[in-house]
């Protein structure tokens, strides 16, 4: 298999060179003669309109019959043919020999009116025997065009015999030379040509196997030495490109499995051939089952095919368990071919309750804002209109607008406190402070408040005294935020205010009788959150929200948790020293 090219081109040469010699032979031996005659032809009609040329300076007078004899017969082995000259009425004018006279008269006699009437003539005369041979005519032409008469040449068949004869009686030597000569050539050539290119099939094969190492031979300046230099350099760019694409794979499939979003693409036919780790988490797909397979893409397939139809992108949401996803499907192609469709998953959960919070925010500040202002214009109409007539009627009005403005004044300055902390201008100075005091001073106050609410305040502290490194009038802030929202919610029983540390933060808590749902504990923080749906409170939902921005700009942590029926929350203050521990109640 390696000598196949080898053997093939030897025997192609071999073959070539006999069915030359064949061909050249058969060709000889039916239309050599004519053939032959048509390329004396060809010789033979410059030189007739040479002579034509001379011959009509000759008959203008330019030319003296001598000098013109002169040339004609300077050589006649320029012409290589019997020259005859013709008047314009046909008659012979002159010729350079009379051999064969007769004959070629007899050859020329068909021509010789159409050359008269200005008609160029160069023709194979086959007319057996010895009559046959070539004829060249051309009109004598004068200066002003007229047709003054004619010059033939004519080539006799016993001359063209020779040349023919003396042609077919050396062909087959000079074709059995060249079959010696190139069989040789073309074996040693082939060889010489084949080696580097079993090579190069070497290095091409390597290289599908993914191996661009491989060099093929390149010495040399011909095609074979190029060929190997453009497959070297071949390899050395596949080897580029590879690498560049392999790296670019990793890393656009790095970016796809990073993303938090799902990412789904499929071909013309809407089969999947590429999905990221986060498609199979949000579409919520068992261990080992496809996404083909999950009802939630069932009921996206008919979308995506429509999508690959006509090239229009669509997107729609879809419930999965508490989730809600988004699914965009794109499609995919170039120069209005279809070549796929992406789908883009994404979770919009936060989005959608972010958003619906919002309006119940808005509807819950409006309800706020409607329900002081509605009886702060009910009470001054009466006032204005003088219905109320007695002087202690019109305090006692007056002490229920007072509150109602109160109560729209604690609402507004809760927003404009949380809108201040979240736009980062606010800066928080932190210092030294003592815990024993905050702590002792609050449930001081609220301890009352409690007890007028028909509940008891207890209060759990490390013994001695604690020094901690914060804002102690922000702390006091959000202390009395959850002190409030545990008096306020507890239906009954005991609020509790401790104090633990550990190795370098003091969690100060606060807990109370209750539960909250496991679904409302996450977003207690948030902003215009309220785990009250009626809103039958008296609070904006904007406190806990507020404690956690002063809590986050101090770099604290604040949490809530809901256990053994109470609820706590709970918050750090970056500790100094520790005790042992002392409960008191207040």
């Amino acid at each position: 298999m390696k000598h196949t090219l080898l053997i093939k081109t030897v025997c192609l040469v071999l073959f070539t060179v006999i069915l030359s010699a064949a061909l050249t032979a058969l060709v000889f031996r039916y239309a050599g003669i004519k053939k032959y005659g048509e390329l004396k032809t060809k010789e033979l009609i410059p030189r007739a309109e040479f002579i034509s040329s001379r011959a009509a300076d000759l008959m203008e007078g330019i030319l003296s019959r001598k000098d013109f004899e002169n040339i004609v017969n300077y050589d006649r082995r320029i012409w290589d043919a019997a020259p005859y000259l013709y008047t314009a009425d046909g008659t012979l004018f002159g010729s350079i020999t009379n051999d064969q006279l007769e004959a070629n008269t007899n050859m020329i006699a068909p021509y010789l009116a159409g050359v008269l009437a200005g008609r160029e003539v160069s023709a194979v005369v086959m007319m057996g025997g010895s009559r046959a041979g070539v004829v060249v005519g051309e009109p004598i032409t004068a200066s002003d065009g007229a047709i003054m008469g004619a010059v033939f040449l004519v080539k006799p068949m016993d001359e063209l015999s020779t040349g023919w004869g003396n042609l077919t009686s050396s062909l087959p030597l000079a074709m059995l030379l060249v079959a010696l000569i190139m069989v040789p050539v073309a074996y040693f050539g082939s060889r010489g040509l084949t080696k580097p290119l079993n090579k190069m099939n070497e290095a091409a094969v390597a290289m599908t196997k993914g191996d661009f190492s491989v060099r093929a031979i390149e010495k040399g300046d011909g095609e074979v030495a190029r060929l190997g230099h453009s497959l070297n350099e071949l390899s050395s760019a596949l080897s580029g490109t590879i690498g560049a694409l392999t790296f670019e794979r990793n890393r656009l499939k790095s970016v796809l499995d990073g993303l938090l979003e799902g990412v789904i693409a499929v071909n013309e036919s809407g089969k999947i051939i590429q999905f990221n780790p986060a498609s199979v988490t949000l579409m919520g797909c068992a261990q080992g089952e496809s996404i083909e397979d999950s009802p939630m893409y069932g009921e996206l397939h008919s979308m995506v095919e429509q999508v690959l139809s006509d090239g229009v992108s669509r997107w729609t949401e879809q419930s999965c368990k508490e989730a809600v996803l988004r699914f965009t499907i794109s499609a995919l192609g170039t120069g209005g071919k279809n070549e796929g469709a992406i789908i883009m998953i994404q979770d919009v959960t936060e989005a959608a309750r972010l958003e619906q919070t919002r309006r119940d925010y808005v509807a819950n500040v409006s309800h706020e804002l409607r329900t002081p202002i509605a009886s702060i214009r009910g009470l001054s109409d009466a006032l204005c209109d003088g219905l109320v007539k007695k002087d202690e009627d019109r305090l006692r009005y007056y002490g229920y607008i007072q509150h109602e403005a109160m109560r729209l004044s604690r609402l507004i300055d809760d927003l404009l406190e949380l809108s201040r902390l979240q736009s980062g201008t606010v800066a928080i100075a932190r210092c030294k402070m003592s815990v024993n005091d905050l702590i002792y001073d609050v449930a001081d106050r609220y301890g009352t408040i409690a007890k007028d609410n028909g509940k008891t305040l207890s209060v759990s502290m490390p013994e001695g005294e604690h020094e901690a490194y914060s804002n102690p009038d922000r702390c006091e802030q959000v202390l009395i935020a959850l002190l409030d929202n545990a008096i306020k919610h507890s239906a009954s029983g005991e609020v509790d205010l401790s104090v633990n540390e550990d190795d370098d933060k003091y969690t100060i808590s606060v807990s109370n009788p209750g539960e909250i749902a496991e679904a409302d504990i996450d977003h207690l923080f948030e902003r215009f959150y309220k785990a009250d749906r009626a809103h039958t409170g008296e609070g904006t939902g904007l406190g806990l929200a507020i404690a956690k921005e002063i809590m986050e700009l101090m770099g604290e942590r604040i949490w809530a948790e809901s256990k053994g029926g109470r609820v706590v929350f709970s918050f750090t203050v970056t500790k100094r020293q520790s005790t042992g521990t002392n409960t008191n109640k207040v």
